[in-house]
């Protein structure tokens, strides 16, 4: 969905006024692809979500996700709640149903800026007031803060994660502005000139042992800029999502859940979400990309 700033803005606009038909070609940006359409329609204050399958049925734990993420950002006032159903073409029955209850959120993203090329992810960043009044806790209690991170896709099933403290900036790139360089690994694609300084960018799919990217058929990339302990390398990824909060406490151990290949790079998963968070540090370590 290649917009002009203007259009994005006046789309942008209409979705967050509650238009249907705009929260539907949003939705169906993300849908289209998973061979899904969504028709959008108000009833009182409820948001209905109609998903209609193409062959393959719609799957909700793939569907539902990217319902609540897309409307979490448009942050639509007055819709707290989403009715979803889902059906085959051509049939009237519902093979799912299932409800969202949108509360109000205290981080969100400025998606105008978002969308800007080279934007730093920590200006997107929004702190938003919450209506929750204060809790007194007891003195001996303290509370566990909930970690910021980044979601963005791989050639895996689940929504992968990095944490925010640990990305400098989002960039969108032309893929012929990467330097390529003789002798190194096959995950590296070369060297890009980020602020006047050199950043090398990995194929994070490839490092992974996930399968490269089709970079034959990319014009552009996305690419996140790790930052750790002054160290910065460029990630380029399938696409970039938007910024969520988990405790810390949540995460399960990655033992035994992941191939051997994959699990050193693995800070935990979230099964509420089933999300794989990786481990920043530990991409900067792969053994691959020492002889750089």
């Amino acid at each position: 969905m290649n917009l002009a700033p203007l259009d994005q803005a006046a789309i942008l606009e209409q979705a967050r006024a509650g238009e249907p038909a705009i929260i539907a070609r949003l939705l169906n940006y993300k849908l289209h692809p998973l061979g899904v359409d969504a028709q959008v329609t108000w009833q009182d204050r409820c948001l209905c979500v109609a998903l209609v399958g193409e062959g393959a049925s719609p799957a909700p734990q793939t569907c539902v996700p990217i319902i609540e993420r897309g409307l979490k950002k448009l942050q639509v006032p007055g819709l707290s709640t989403v009715a979803i159903a889902a059906y085959q073409r051509g049939q009237t029955q519902p093979l799912w149903r299932d409800h969202l209850s949108l509360a109000s959120t205290a981080l969100a993203i400025d998606l105008a800026a978002w969308l800007e090329s080279g934007t730093s992810l920590r200006e997107a960043i929004i702190t938003l007031p919450t209506s929750l009044g204060t809790t007194t806790l007891a003195p001996t209690m303290t509370p566990e803060v909930e970690q910021k991170y980044l979601c963005f896709q791989l050639g895996l099933e689940n929504p992968a994660l990095l944490p925010v403290e640990s990305i400098q900036e989002i960039l969108h790139m032309a893929i012929a502005h990467v330097l390529p360089v003789p002798d190194m690994p096959d995950a590296v694609l070369g060297i890009y000139n980020w602020r006047g300084e050199m950043l090398w960018v990995i194929d994070l799919n490839h490092l992974l042992n996930l399968g490269g990217l089709d970079l034959a058929a990319l014009s552009t990339v996305t690419v996140i800029v790790l930052d750790v302990a002054g160290r910065t390398l460029g990630l380029m990824v399938q696409t970039v999502e938007e910024i969520t909060s988990h405790l810390p406490s949540l995460l399960q151990p990655p033992t035994g859940l992941f191939s051997p290949d994959l699990e050193p790079y693995i800070t935990g998963y979230l099964r509420e979400t089933s999300s794989i968070v990786f481990n920043p540090e530990a991409i900067f370590n792969a053994p691959s990309l020492q002889q750089r």
